[in-house]
């Protein structure tokens, strides 16, 4: 079996081309000058250098960026969603009708959703005005998790409510068993 063992002269040899590479970096310009005859220079500055064909690059092209950013028209639901945002429902609601009078399906789905959110809205019956100016897709959050919290409420308030008729359903049932139970004996006798 072979063992791998570093040459040492591949060490050396690197270090002596790093090292002179590193030489060359440092001569003086100006010895480089007085070493050449003045013939010599003057005919290299005379010389000028060839046309290059590069093309312009895109950073040094003037550009009119505000040509090329395409603004979205904004939509009556646009319009609705800021208004729901601002909690102006009334606003709101006339945005997402008008957005339901657009000849598209999928407008007609939009319009749809944002006036069954603003009956939901409506029916908690919470402070209008409690606008927490946050950004406007984060108020339409805080809203929802509003309206989601109240829902909860809710249900849990409706189940309390089920659970006790079913209670009191028990006992009708229970005495109407006993009622029957007394009625039908009598009319044995």
């Amino acid at each position: 079996m072979k063992t791998f063992r570093p040459k040492r002269w591949l060490s050396s040899t690197a270090l002596m081309a790093s090292a002179l590479l590193i030489g060359c970096q440092t001569v003086p310009v100006a010895e480089e000058k007085e070493s050449a005859p003045a013939e010599a220079s003057a005919a290299i500055i005379s010389e000028t250098p060839p046309e290059l064909n590069i093309p312009e690059s895109i950073v040094d092209a003037s550009c009119d960026c505000s040509e090329m950013a395409t603004i979205p028209d904004e939509t009556h639901f646009d319009h609705g969603v800021r208004a729901l945002a601002a909690r102006d429902y009334a606003q709101a609601l006339r945005y997402f009708e008008r957005h339901a009078d657009v000849e598209s399906e999928k407008a007609q789905r939009e319009a749809e959703i944002g006036l069954a959110f603003i009956a939901v809205l409506r029916a908690d019956g919470s402070d209008d005005t409690s606008s927490q100016a946050l950004d406007e897709r984060a108020e339409i959050m805080s809203l929802v998790l509003a309206s989601l919290t109240q829902l909860e409420d809710r249900l849990s308030e409706l189940g309390r409510k089920n659970s006790k008729l079913v209670r009191d359903l028990e006992k009708r049932e229970a005495v109407l068993k006993r009622l029957r139970e007394l009625t039908l004996g009598q009319l044995e006798d």
